[in-house]
């Protein structure tokens, strides 16, 4: 649906250059839900609007959708392709004048369809994400969740083949934000809609997205299905994200503060799909008489797969800990010896 070739955007502020986006290249397939994640200054969001050419790539870039390169388009051409092309954003961006229809009725006013048309399919997008109870309130009359509730509604209103939404959950509660994102889900399965998400949240990408692509400092660096990049991150950025919302990075605030004995081993365990599952732990004791003392533990889905891990301290003869380790490549674990006692 989506092919970015040679993205490169740079902007002049009087003698500084930003290189905001450096060579990308990615390709977003016909109705899946693709994440970009990268943490504040990325160059996610200019990427993303280097899609729908609201920032128009640097020369010699190029940008299909849909099998149509619109970096080649006329200004009156472009105009017409963007219909396409829908976006959402952190602070909804709806009419405070206009109550909630009219704020879905906007775009489909230059349509060129009947009053009763525009009403009909208006109506037919509120009742989609559930609002069809509030079309006489104004947006300040609406809580977070339901201003971008009508924003999805109004940005689905000309049929778009791909929806842009650019950081569309960071301005809301927890709660909320999973609720829009069971929407969005409920949308691209319903409507079939490419969907291409920009978030500096992990646990969006964890919950809505079949690919991702991580980006630091204007780059991709990582670019692939979800639970793969996650479950075998190579660069540091990525295992940041990871370790960021698993209870499993506590340990590195305090590892110097665990008292260890002499021969113990404080380690972290990581293990991904049917690991999860397996009786990793209890068979360190059983197989090589390993004392292991649990002191943090998690387990997180991805893509609906298990990725899980423990941090520990085994205790046992020295012979018997390492064997205990490397018995552990064979069965889907990651070992990562923090400190020795």
């Amino acid at each position: 649906m989506i092919k970015l070739s040679n993205i490169n955007k740079t902007y002049y502020r009087g003698k500084n250059v930003i290189k905001a986006v450096q060579n990308v290249n990615l390709e977003i397939r016909e109705g899946e839900i693709f994440g970009v994640i990268g943490f504040s200054g990325a160059g996610k969001s200019t990427l993303v609007r280097c899609i729908n050419l609201l920032e128009r790539p640097d020369e010699g870039g190029s940008v299909i959708v849909d099998g149509v390169e619109i970096t080649k388009l006329t200004s009156k051409q472009l105009r017409e392709e963007r219909k396409e092309i829908s976006m959402i954003f952190q602070h909804f961006n709806l009419m405070p004048s206009r109550t909630v229809l009219e704020n879905v009725l906007y775009p489909l006013a230059y349509r060129g369809i009947p009053k009763s048309e525009q009403i009909k399919k208006a109506m037919s997008l509120l009742k989609l994400v559930d609002l069809e109870d509030r079309i006489e309130n104004y947006p300040r009359q609406l809580s977070g969740g339901q201003k971008q509730r009508v924003a999805i509604a109004r940005a689905l209103a000309s049929d778009p083949k791909v929806l842009l939404c650019d950081e569309a959950t960071s301005a809301l509660d927890p709660t909320t934000t999973q609720e829009i994102l069971a929407l969005l889900k409920k949308l691209n399965e319903k409507l079939g809609i490419t969907i291409v998400v920009i978030t500096h949240e992990m646990d969006v990408v964890k919950e809505l997205c079949h690919r991702v692509a991580v980006m630091e400092n204007g780059k991709v660096v990582e670019y692939g299905d979800t639970f793969s990049i996650f479950a075998n991150p190579s660069c540091e950025i990525t295992k940041r994200f990871l370790r960021a919302t698993s209870n499993l990075s506590k340990i590195d605030d305090i590892a110097d503060k665990i008292d260890l004995n002499n021969g113990e081993v404080l380690v972290r365990f990581t293990y991904i799909g049917k690991g999860v599952s397996e009786p990793v732990l209890s068979s360190l004791t059983s197989q090589f008489s390993v004392i292991v003392n649990i002191i943090f533990a998690d387990v997180t889905l991805i893509g609906g797969n298990p990725i899980g891990g423990t941090v520990a301290i085994l205790s046992g003869d020295k012979s018997d800990i390492e064997k205990a380790l490397n018995s552990l490549d064979s069965r889907n674990v990651k070992v990562e010896v923090i400190r020795r006692g």
